[in-house]
């Protein structure tokens, strides 16, 4: 008989005489941290001008800090805080630090904990927080600041008011194409009327409740009091339903979530910003239709002469041309207008389209080419002398169109009616502004957004981008992309939902990709079974 191990004995009684546990967290409700003119304490340093960022004052400084008049929770369940700030001053150490107690009168004599952004710390129903500036290597650098301070409260439902936690459902689609949503509704007390809107400890305090997350765990405590837990459910408060709270009705409430992860890649990708304009998701190489926004009419420059005759050039009708060209009149013979001849050049003279031409007036005016016709003026004296010269610029229609999406790192190929062409062409990476002179076409683009080509690149980048960077399985992303080295593609999305974005690239590539007890996680097929 095989004897059982000390380490094999103590895992099988781990759970002996343990209870099941249940505990609901809401995040996040936003803490007022005081940071304002004339609350808390100043130390070389002055408030910014807009909520959550602290000063400092210019010049050379060894120390500066700021602390916090003393704080209260709104509720006593909220137990649990994270900070978040942006440090811009790069010649001091910043440091950022809260303490807490049960009372205010406890609070003065409680230590400080240092805070690390992000990360969450246990809170009493009183604090106050303190951003210091140490070690000081200035040199001669503007006076810098702290920007996007806040503290973030997470609010634990106490576990008796939990009558009902719900189905906790997995989803598991792989083809990403019907992303089965796990909703699950808490079933909460209502005795104390604590869920009422109107009442002091209403949890909904703040941000507005289509904003806060619930976050539902399990549990087992074990008889030394320790409690392990394990995060079963993430999703996005909807609303409260079914309040009952008066006489001879069950004083309960239902709190009615949806899926963290189906709500956010139901958000849209790609979306125009304030002012309208359109902001395509675009990764890697992508060809790109553009859009006709502004049209530059043909002009003809005004013409200058050179010689001593005295008669006057007029260019009549509008330029048709599909370049910019200049023309050159030359004076043959002197006379007068309707007797003199001349010739025109399109080369600066270096060769001559007509020559011995009669020199018309405005009742019989020349053609020349492109719809351009010219005549003469007869001024005083002597109209027109052998050698006499007069040019003008006829500059062609300009079309510019626009590729959205930039700005680019090259535009590397345009196409004028399905044919590659860069004459006439001008290509604006920076601005996405393509200028066709001389005709109007369909134009495409083959833009180079940036060097993000692989699709489990892509993939990570939309779900960044609907905030689910998180909750990411990154070891299968990883191992993902090493074995498809190879692949690359290029994407641009408008205006659609991070799901059906995914979906595309998903049906391209063969990856399996799905959500796994709230992970997303993936998967290449390569051929096996």
């Amino acid at each position: 008989m095989r004897q059982a191990s000390r380490d094999y004995i103590q895992e099988e009684a781990r759970l002996r005489g343990g209870r099941s546990r249940v505990k609901a967290v809401i995040s996040p409700f936003d803490l007022d941290l005081g940071l304002a003119p004339g609350l808390g304490v100043y130390e070389n340093t002055v408030f910014g001008g807009e909520p959550g960022r602290l000063d400092l004052l210019a010049g050379y400084l060894d120390y500066a800090a700021w602390t916090s008049p003393a704080r209260e929770t709104f509720s006593p369940y909220i137990d649990h805080v994270a900070a978040y700030w942006e440090d811009h001053v790069p010649y001091m150490k910043c440091r950022v630090y809260l303490r807490s107690a049960a009372s205010q009168a406890e609070l003065m004599a409680a230590a400080w904990t240092e805070l690390s952004p992000g990360l969450e710390v246990e809170v009493n129903r009183f604090f106050q927080m303190k951003v210091e500036f140490t070690e000081s290597t200035w040199s001669g650098e503007p006076s810098g600041y702290v920007s996007g301070l806040r503290l973030e409260g997470r609010l634990t439902i106490p576990e008796q008011e939990i009558i009902d936690p719900g189905e906790v459902r997995v989803s598991l689609s792989r083809d990403f194409g019907e992303h089965a949503v796990a909703d699950l509704t808490l079933v909460l007390d209502n005795r104390q009327g604590q869920w009422l809107p109107r009442s002091t400890h209403f949890p909904f305090l703040g941000l507005p409740q289509e904003q806060k997350r619930l976050e539902l765990f399990h549990g087992w405590e074990l008889p030394d009091g320790t409690t392990k837990w394990l995060l079963v459910y993430r999703g996005v408060v909807e609303r409260l339903a079914g309040m009952a709270h008066g006489w001879q009705e069950r004083h309960r409430v239902r709190l009615e979530t949806r899926d963290w992860i189906a709500h956010h890649l139901n958000r849209r990708i790609g979306t125009p910003d304030a002012a309208g304009n359109r902001q395509p998701f675009m990764r890697g190489v992508y060809l790109a239709r553009g859009e006709l926004v502004e049209t530059t009419a043909a002009r003809v420059g005004m013409p200058e002469k050179t010689g001593s005759g005295s008669a006057t050039l007029k260019v009549l009708g509008t330029y048709r041309g599909r370049e910019n060209r200049t023309y050159l009149l030359e004076i043959e013979t002197t006379g007068e207008v309707g007797e003199a001849t001349f010739r025109w050049s399109t080369n600066q003279g270096q060769s001559w389209r007509e020559t011995e031409i009669t020199a018309p007036g405005a009742e019989d005016p020349v053609e020349l080419e492109e719809g351009l016709a010219v005549y003469w003026e007869a001024g005083i004296g002597t109209d027109l002398a052998a050698g006499d010269r007069f040019s003008f610029l006829a500059e062609a229609p300009v079309y510019h169109y626009q590729v959205f999406g930039a700005p680019f790192a090259r535009i590397a190929a345009v196409y004028l009616n399905g044919e590659e062409t860069w004459e006439g062409v001008e290509a604006d990476a920076a601005t996405g502004i393509i200028r066709v002179t001389g005709q109007s076409a369909l134009v495409e683009a083959r833009v180079v957004k940036d060097a993000t080509t692989h699709p489990v690149d892509i993939i990570s980048d939309i779900l960044a981008e609907v905030g689910l960077a998180e909750v990411m399985d990154q070891d299968a992303f990883a191992l993902a992309k090493s074995l498809t080295p190879e692949y690359a593609v290029g994407v641009c999305f408008e205006n659609i939902t991070a799901a059906r974005a995914l979906r595309e690239i998903v049906r391209r590539t063969l990856y399996d990709l799905w959500v796994d007890f709230g992970e997303i996680r993936i998967r290449p097929y390569l051929g096996e079974d």
